[in-house]
């Protein structure tokens, strides 16, 4: 993995009094981006000093430090007018009370311990694209699918400018005259309808990331969907949980998952990848 948000290299900070965890996030960070800026605090009041003058793009904080608490530090600097962007809190465990924590922090994920590089290089992957400059098309039909979408984007905290319609042949004349990284295409449009824009869309020779929103079964939408280069499809209505998975799908990433791990027993999700397509099949029979 790598830089991959324009040649912008990140700001980090690390806030944690274990010294070893330190150095291995150091190490992970710098394989990742080797012109990374990299600051190192071990208390609070020095967490809230870089994140005041030096304005991290990523900040990687630990529960526990040397005198405030890590969230304790970082409300602080939140409240002076400065808050990492892309914000990651370290623990032990989680604990049911960190998905309040997390989400009053606005935070983007929780890392556990022992760290897993992996898992860190994913973050550092998300931060770099959270980064990157992006165009998106959202085609839907309804008000509601609209501004719900929208506003999931608007907070997402991705750097996405998105131009909506109604209209699928407006739509097409979008395509064709400017380039996305991705779209949201509901297969009830006026004009034309989603299935047939993807149709249409085709033969352009696009890298845009079609997802297809509709109201009826996946599996369908999407076996139709695939012969047209359809990405994943997103059945409506929707929570923000779904848009947020189809949103981090679009962008090629994995979505935060233990911000999100204490909040419910699984539910089936909205969201039919194409790729998931033959599983799905293998799983029936």
């Amino acid at each position: 993995m790598g830089l991959d948000n324009g040649g912008t290299s990140a700001r980090v900070v690390i806030a944690d009094c274990d010294a070893g965890r330190r150095a291995s996030l150091r190490a992970v960070v710098q394989r990742f981006d080797p012109q990374a800026a990299i600051e190192e605090a071990t208390s609070g009041q020095a967490l809230c000093d870089i994140l005041l003058q030096r304005r991290p793009t990523l900040a990687f904080v630990s529960l526990q430090l040397e005198d405030l608490s890590g969230p304790e530090a970082v409300a602080v600097a939140r409240r002076a007018g400065a808050e990492p962007p892309c914000l990651v809190l370290v623990a032990t465990r989680v604990m049911p009370h960190w998905q309040e924590i997390a989400t009053s922090l606005g935070a983007y994920e929780v890392l556990k311990t022992p760290l897993d590089p992996g898992h860190i290089e994913q973050l550092l992957h998300a931060d770099a694209r959270r980064r990157t400059p992006t165009r998106a098309l959202l085609a839907c039909s309804t008000p509601a699918g609209r501004s719900a979408i929208s506003r999931v984007v608007a907070r997402s905290g991705f750097a996405i400018e998105l131009d909506e319609t109604d209209d699928g042949r407006h739509a097409l004349k979008q395509f064709k005259h400017a380039a996305y990284d991705f779209a949201f295409i509901d297969v009830k449009l006026n004009g034309i309808d989603g299935m047939e824009l993807a149709c249409q869309i085709q033969p352009l020779g696009l890298a845009t990331r079609i997802t297809l929103l509709t109201t009826s079964e996946l599996e369908p939408v999407a076996q139709a969907g695939r012969y047209f280069g359809v990405d994943a499809v997103l059945r409506m209505p929707f929570y923000a949980r779904d848009i947020d998975l189809a949103l981090h799908n679009a962008l090629g990433l994995r979505r935060p998952y233990l911000l999100n791990a204490l909040t419910a027993p699984p539910a089936p999700s909205a969201l039919l990848r194409i790729a998931d397509l033959p599983n799905a099949r293998r799983k029936i029979a």
